[in-house]
């Protein structure tokens, strides 16, 4: 009897996994078939949103702000000399804020990044050029990995790189297929799009608002050609915000009846709030930065601005490091033998007042040393001190929580 119950369960379980499969598979279809999830789609609204764009071209701005410096494989900074200007020259495509904004811009519009070394006449790397993902295609085995990338250019002309001819960098994986890659529109995508809708209903709300906003009950004796001569007549009196609120007198009119707009239909003020805040918490920049200036007084910019340094920048930094290091190891490995690109840490903005909460916190036996490194973005230290709370009055920290701990105590 326990087999045929078994046998039952077997048979159930495999009915609602295949339900729920099925399920899935069609919420997936029914997004990934949609046009308007379409990378041209996210290019234009790069182009035609000024949030989105503004967005972009802020943290492009702020990522390494002078916060960059070499470093020799003894991890002593190098001064500037003929090796640190080479290195420097070769992210100037033609600025070093050109070069980040085209990363940026196609790092965050299509979450990959395809980076093309162009080459001299001996054929060493003298600077990089960021390609549009819209023109790379990949190509993969039976195994998903990658075989080879198709760039077509703007006279459609292919040309194919291997992968070590092209540096390719991908931050999130679908998670339907870990070829492709994830969207970070795909959370503001049909908000983008219903401002942009909004400003067309605004925009034609004032052009035609002689033409839909009233109905005219013309005579019926009226002939079709003096019936479009009384409309003619109307659009050319009242047309136009400047001509609106005039008073009509015509013989030939019997009824004007009043069209008017319901109050969700006039909702596109509130529509384009709404998308301003998505599109500001879907990048992690404030509105103040993207010239939205109301209610923003001295201290809550300053809040707003430590915030946008800390857990916006930071990751972007480390990302935008490895990027850089990744480049020169792949095609320039006689620079990358000598020297790494590091971020200088104690530079950025909000890092001084950050440290002193921190080490107040370690001071006052809120934090291990380790979990204030981990709060500043730093590896945690294996000394088995670092993970024990300064409880003892003799205990004195020496160090500064980014480095080594060492404590001692006065009575030894």
């Amino acid at each position: 009897m326990w087999v045929l119950d078994r046998i039952q369960k077997t048979i159930s379980n495999a009915f609602k996994k295949k339900a729920y499969y099925q399920s899935n598979t069609t919420l997936t279809s029914l997004l990934r078939n949609d046009a308007v999830l379409d990378l041209n789609t996210y290019y234009d609204l790069y182009e035609y949103n000024w949030d989105i764009r503004q967005a972009i071209k802020q943290i492009a701005k702020w990522v390494s702000r002078n916060w960059l410096y070499l470093e020799d494989n003894n991890r002593k900074t190098i001064e500037s000399n003929v090796l640190t200007d080479e290195v420097y020259s070769l992210f100037q495509t033609p600025t070093f804020l050109h070069f980040k904004t085209a990363l940026y811009r196609n790092y965050f519009l299509s979450w990959e990044l395809y980076i093309l070394p162009i080459l001299n006449v001996q054929w060493q790397t003298i600077w990089f050029d960021i390609l549009d993902s819209r023109a790379v295609s990949k190509y993969v085995d039976e195994y998903w990995v990658i075989k080879y990338f198709q760039v077509t250019s703007n006279a459609w002309q292919i040309q194919r790189y291997q992968p070590d001819q092209l540096a390719y960098f991908k931050y999130e994986d679908d998670v339907h297929n870990s070829v492709n890659w994830m969207w970070v529109l795909n959370w503001v995508i049909y908000d983008a799009l219903s401002d942009l809708e909004a400003m067309k209903t605004n925009y034609y709300f004032y052009q035609n608002s002689a033409i839909p906003s009233a109905i005219l009950m013309l005579d019926e004796w009226m002939s079709p050609e003096e019936m479009q001569n009384a409309k003619d007549m109307f659009e050319h009196q009242f047309r136009w915000s400047k001509n609106q609120h005039k008073t009509l007198v015509a013989w030939w009119v019997k009824d004007i009846k009043t069209i008017a707009l319901s109050p969700r239909d006039m909702e596109f003020i509130n529509q384009r709030h709404l998308t301003t805040e998505k599109v500001s918490a879907c990048f992690g920049v404030p509105k103040a930065m993207l010239w939205y200036v109301e209610d923003v007084n001295y201290s809550n910019w300053q809040n707003q601005r430590t915030v946008f340094i800390e857990w916006t920048l930071r990751p972007l930094e480390t990302d935008f490091e490895h990027i850089l290091n990744r480049l020169l190891e792949m095609f320039r490995p006689d620079l990358f033998e000598k020297l790494r690109v590091r971020t200088d840490w104690e530079q950025v903005e909000a890092t001084q007042e950050r440290m002193e909460w921190l080490r107040k916190d370690v001071a006052s036996w809120i934090l291990t040393i380790n979990e204030a490194r981990i709060e500043r973005w730093l590896e945690a230290m294996p000394d088995e001190n670092a993970n024990k709370l300064l409880v003892s009055k003799n205990a004195v920290l020496l160090e500064d929580i980014a480095l080594d701990p060492v404590l001692y105590s006065d009575e030894t």
